[in-house]
């Protein structure tokens, strides 16, 4: 949830609408946006939002029986210096918090480039859509970054040369990074096996310069958040620490503790706490399938939690590698998990339960019958946990 002062009132949340009315008209967000703020983040009546369109414009709103009631819009103006991000693509879970952090530093563009030395291929573009909102609606960036189809680097290059936009690329060379006064910058990033003797000569012809971003090899998507930050004229050491934490250390190993700690309470007998810490591990880092498959366990075998240990083992399936060990013994656990609330509750058969699926298993339940209003209430309280776990998810992407 987003708290930030709005002239005299409190902006507790933040949706994308592409049509964005004047004062006194019902913005209308697309079923998702929706979804999220009234079922997710159950915005009520009164509530005050802030409502972006991704092109600058921005206003804030009053929810007004599940509508948004426009009361104040602005425009703000296109910055004056745009920086533009040319970046080799990385690995999936890499590249979901490298969109993020360039969305939330305020990056124009982003233009995937390939080079003699990639690997990774980029994946769905609705997908980099959803992970870059989500980055501007935290951090309040009005201009949804635009995402260009990829290229190879030679072409890559000139088109930057024909846009008049001056390059920098990431380097270990001990020279001053200019700032200048051009009103356009791109930054080019490599792949993590670094540029080719061809492609550094390459971009010397292009008039690049090299960008100095500390003596140290990075990561790519250490070194690309960190060159942004460098042309914004901040302290590249602050930077260099502050990306370094972010993208390199903080996720893999805050997960990997709270999994550490979540398997020692279980052995101590604090199955309760397990589960949270297992919650948190899957929050600091969706992608990894451990946390999944601890918590399913855990809410399977101690707490008697059929419903979310249902959806923790089909997200673990989801994220998992499918050649792993442990999707047979997920499969049928769930089936095994199904039949017997089948057989607890009276209910029909459910297909598949995944995270989308969840509110639909609770209005179905609310019609069982009147004799097994105990279970019911059971039944309600794990669908709430779980959705709280969703909105978890949903923040981390």
């Amino acid at each position: 949830m987003i708290f930030s002062e709005q002239g005299s009132f409190l902006i507790m949340h933040r949706v994308f609408c592409t049509d964005i009315p004047d004062t006194g008209g019902y913005a209308v967000p697309d079923s998702r946006e929706a979804e999220h703020l009234f079922k997710v983040l159950r915005a009520r009546d009164g509530e005050f939002v802030e409502i972006l369109d991704g092109k600058g414009c921005r206003a804030q709103a009053v929810v007004e029986n599940k509508r948004l009631l426009v009361t104040a819009k602005e425009v703000i103006p296109e910055p004056e210096e745009k920086l533009h991000l040319c970046c080799a693509l990385p690995r999936k879970q890499k590249l979901d918090q490298l969109l993020k952090q360039a969305a939330e530093l305020g990056v124009w563009s982003i233009r995937p480039v390939r080079c003699m030395r990639s690997v990774a291929e980029g994946g769905p573009r609705e997908r980099w859509d959803l992970l870059l909102r989500e980055a501007c609606k935290q951090s309040g960036n009005p201009f949804l970054p635009v995402v260009e189809k990829e290229e190879k680097l030679p072409d890559a290059l000139k088109k930057l040369q024909q846009e008049n936009i001056k390059i920098y690329y990431g380097s270990i060379t001990p020279l001053e990074h200019g700032g200048g006064s051009a009103s356009a910058k791109a930054v080019v990033i490599g792949p993590e096996g670094g540029f080719a003797p061809e492609e550094l000569q390459m971009m010397e012809k292009c008039d690049a310069q090299p960008l100095n971003l500390g003596p140290y090899v990075l990561r790519l998507e250490t070194a690309a958040v960190c060159a942004l930050a460098v042309l914004r004229k901040l302290s590249a050491v602050l930077i260099l620490l502050f990306t370094v934490f972010i993208a390199g250390c903080s996720c893999s190993d805050d997960n990997a503790a709270l999994l550490t700690k979540g398997k020692s309470l279980l052995e101590s007998g604090d199955a309760a706490g397990a589960r949270e810490c297992f919650r948190k591990a899957i929050a600091k880092n969706p992608e990894d399938p451990n946390g999944y498959i601890a918590l399913a366990k855990v809410c399977d075998e101690n707490l008697d939690e059929p419903l979310e240990a249902i959806y923790a083992y089909e997200m673990y399936l989801k994220v998992v590698p499918p050649n792993a060990d442990g999707r047979v013994e997920a499969e049928n656990a769930i089936v095994t998990l199904r039949n017997n609330a089948v057989k607890k509750f009276g209910a029909a058969p459910v297909s598949s339960v995944s995270d989308v699926e969840f509110q639909a298993l609770k209005e179905e339940c609310e019609t069982l019958r009147a004799t097994v209003s105990s279970a019911k209430a059971q039944l309600e309280n794990q669908i709430r946990i779980a959705n709280q776990l969703r909105k978890q998810l949903r923040e981390r992407k």
